[in-house]
């Protein structure tokens, strides 16, 4: 006899596997994101395995599982896959589904940080900061803030402000420091510069806006052109020849 799956039916199935045991608690939406990401990691897809990874992560679709979801994650950073390069190093940092090793993040970091991820560069910025998975060095700290701030990743430009601002990693400079802090709207960004005014001449104040001006055009134009060349690498690698 062929059974025919009508729309109903499915619906009907659908809402019986989230009410399992198994999915207690999960919309067949969860479930349904949990199955597509498992059968695409499965087929070694580093997408999906990231997915599946975050599935485990939220107990969304499948049950809450920190050490399958570092397995997953391991799967799709060892093809190279910055994202789960970047997350697989929070795990290790965290001690979440593996050992808290602080120097094992630290590699998962800059293998992604150097594959030109953003949060990666300023993970790996603030880690060589904090001194934590690695030796504190406030010169690469401002490298790598440096690379995060070129992208457009705010945070990296507060903590960049902040070496200028204190003389970190980069000679100290009151009016670079200014004009890291003036380049965006967060609050914490405001807070400094609010602090920063009360040391500074009204001089230097002007001359901080001025250089604003002038950072936020170079700041445009390097996330411009790392976006090209983001674009460039992806249509390059998307060519089995490399032609």
């Amino acid at each position: 006899m062929n059974l025919i799956a009508h729309p109903w039916m499915i619906a009907v199935f659908s809402s019986l596997l989230a009410l399992s045991p198994a999915h207690a608690g999960m919309t067949p939406q969860e479930v349904e994101v949990f199955k597509d990401a498992k059968a695409w990691a499965e087929k070694g897809e580093a997408e999906g395995q990231l997915n599946l990874g975050i599935c485990y992560t939220k107990g969304e679709g499948v049950a809450k599982d920190d050490v399958q979801a570092a397995a997953w994650f391991r799967k799709a950073a060892a093809q190279g896959f910055a994202p789960a390069q970047t997350i697989l190093g929070h795990r290790y940092f965290d001690g979440e589904g593996v050992p808290k090793d602080q120097a094992q993040a630290v590699s998962w970091y800059r293998k992604a940080a150097e594959k030109g991820l953003a949060e990666a560069q300023y993970v790996l910025g603030s880690r060589y900061a904090d001194g934590k998975g690695v030796e504190k060095d406030f010169v690469q700290a401002a490298k790598w803030y440096r690379k995060a701030s070129e992208q457009g990743y705010v945070l990296a430009q507060y903590y960049l402000g902040g070496c200028y601002a204190n003389g970190e990693g980069v000679a100290k400079d009151l009016i670079e420091a200014y004009a890291y802090w003036n380049q965006g709207t967060v609050e914490y960004s405001r807070r400094k510069l609010a602090a920063l005014e009360k040391q500074m001449t009204a001089e230097q104040i002007a001359a901080g806006k001025k250089r604003t001006k002038e950072l936020k055009r170079e700041l445009e134009d390097k996330i411009y052109e790392n976006a090209l060349q983001k674009e460039f690498a992806a249509k390059i690698a998307e060519k089995p020849d490399g032609k």
